[in-house]
């Protein structure tokens, strides 16, 4: 056999042929480390939540530390860590969003906070109002009323009664106008002429929910700007009145803001609310406003109370009082003869948000169509808050500087109901400060055209065991259509608008108006409102 050559011999030294055993070590992946200066352009600053901070983590751990951490197994410590950080992160930001979200009208949600937003812009959130009822006062026939007037003292006005409706106690207060129209916010003990009863019969009495208060004191001798400070709540919105022992004595009233008082000498109030609606009263500085008189005594009355429990049926309220005839003490009867309605809960944040910028962009006058529908919109009485207000200017010839107002007051979050005289009254007060001083302003009934709506829900076979529930979504649904701040004058009833709103419940397939073969127009100074409704559920 030829030679062989042993070329083992060539390569000695180069590498050892007998150690390789088959792998090859490399350091590339520590090539594609990521340098110390663009490891902040893997940061993603779009993370929303804590999945989305915990895979942000994930991803920049594998792109920078590839060698150095790779178990991303859930039990490992650190995807624990990991965890923790994304649950920090999405707590810290939540806030921060929070907090930017608050600084703003738009988006806020808490009360609080946009309270103090519209306190920048001199605007107040309303707080809670009454439920008023006519009321007649029947004196016993053998009392003579001669000519002495029938005097109701301040504890008799106070009526105390159970809402047949809720069954919780309530309180109401006798109240009276005024021969101008408004209401008499400051006397305590209430004196009613004999020349309105007939027949020893008043039903011109109002009956006003809240519990009568009066707070006294003195005004301070050190502060130039004088406050009353009144702690207990919740307060009625217009309640208020302060009467002092000034100029044999001075009557302060409220007006929104001490920025539209017409002069030195006009003694009014702007109130402000505090925890738990109470409120603050600050007075005139002598320019804008009259300045109290220092260490002047001052009595402030107002009503505690609100909401919508105080509205009653009619003859809730039919109860024995005390009443002053002369020198004679008797026992009248006192009943409400119409129902309570109007009551309502402080102002919401979503009416607030909604009302305050247009009432900022009048800047406490009333020039446009627009100025009078903001401050109309926004106007809460003594007898009631509106509903709906619209300003139609006249356009014939010496009539063209007359504005009118068609408004609506509040019964419910879904009903309307024609404003009260004194509600009238007071609006028309209230647009005194306001208004131009050539524009004439005219107080009409909004027209409410009442609607019945017979529909079919088409729902799913499968969905056959919860056609109850579904059908009581479906009504849920209706009536928050025709919520207030859901319609407005003027406004037709469109069915398709009826059908798209009502799909958004998820469990209805189709929606189908039976009654209403085509949309109902409306004149412009008519709103519509929902009466009865009725559903048939078919399966498809």
């Amino acid at each position: 056999m030829a030679n062989q050559t042993d070329y083992n011999k060539f390569f000695q030294g180069l590498y050892n042929v007998s150690g390789f055993d088959g792998s090859i070590e490399s350091d590339f992946l520590k090539l594609g480390q990521v340098p110390d200066d663009r490891k902040s352009n893997l940061i993603d600053y779009n993370l929303k939540g804590f999945d989305d901070y915990r895979v942000a983590l994930q991803n920049y751990l594998k792109a920078v530390y590839p060698l150095d951490y790779n178990n991303f197994a859930s039990s490992d410590l650190g995807q624990m860590l990991v965890e923790m950080f994304a649950y920090m992160a999405s707590v810290v930001t939540l806030r921060a969003d929070m907090t930017a979200n608050e600084m703003y009208i738009d988006t806020v949600k808490d009360e609080n906070n946009l309270k103090r937003l519209l306190q920048l812009i001199g605007v107040s959130m309303k707080g809670p109002t009454a439920s008023r009822a006519s009321a007649s006062l029947t004196i016993p026939a053998n009392v003579t009323l001669g000519g002495d007037d029938i005097i109701i003292s301040e504890a008799q006005r106070r009526i105390n009664i159970t809402n047949q409706r809720s069954g919780t106690p309530l309180t109401y207060t006798i109240c009276q106008q005024k021969a101008n129209g408004t209401l008499d916010l400051f006397t305590q003990d209430l004196s009613v002429t004999n020349a309105d009863f007939t027949n020893n019969v008043n039903t011109s009495l109002l009956l006003l929910e809240g519990a009568l208060q009066s707070q006294s004191g003195k005004f301070n001798t050190a502060d130039i700007r004088q406050t009353i400070t009144i702690t207990e709540g919740p307060i009625i919105e217009g309640s208020i009145g302060v009467s002092s022992t000034e100029n044999d004595g001075t009557e302060y009233n409220e007006i929104s803001n001490l920025f539209v008082a017409s002069g030195g000498g006009q003694p009014v109030f702007q109130k402000q609310y505090i925890d738990g609606f109470g409120a603050v009263l600050e007075f005139g500085d002598g320019v804008r406003g009259r300045l109290p008189t220092p260490g002047a005594t001052y009595i402030v009355t107002y009503r505690q109370g609100g909401g919508v429990n105080g509205d009653i049926v009619r003859g809730n309220v039919n109860q024995n009082i005390a009443v002053r005839v002369g020198t004679q003490s008797v026992q009248g009867v006192l009943t409400n003869i119409t129902k309570g309605t109007g009551g309502h809960a402080a102002e919401t944040v979503e009416h607030a948000k909604r009302y305050a910028p247009y009432f900022f962009r009048t800047q406490y006058r009333a020039v446009t169509g627009e100025d009078y529908n903001a401050l109309a919109n926004s106007f809460v009485g003594n007898t009631g808050v509106t509903a709906k207000a619209m300003a139609s200017l006249r356009k014939n010839g010496a009539a063209a500087n007359t504005i009118d107002l068609f408004i609506l007051a509040k019964a419910s979050n879904n009903q309307l109901e024609r404003a009260s005289i004194a509600f009238k009254k007071e609006m028309l007060d209230y647009f005194k400060s306001y208004k131009m001083l050539t524009d004439e302003i005219v107080i009409s009934d909004g027209v409410v055209r009442t609607l019945d709506i017979v529909a079919t829900l088409f729902i799913d076979k499968s969905q056959r065991a919860f056609s109850d529930n579904i059908k009581a979504k479906a009504a849920n649904r209706l009536v928050e259509y025709f919520n207030i701040d859901n319609v407005a004058f003027g406004q037709k009833i469109s069915i398709a608008d009826i059908t798209n709103f009502m799909l958004e419940v998820p469990e209805i397939r189709f929606f189908n108006v039976d009654n209403l073969p085509a949309d109902v127009f409306l004149n412009f100074n008519e709103i519509a409102q929902i009466n009865n409704f009725e559903f048939t559920i078919e399966f498809v």
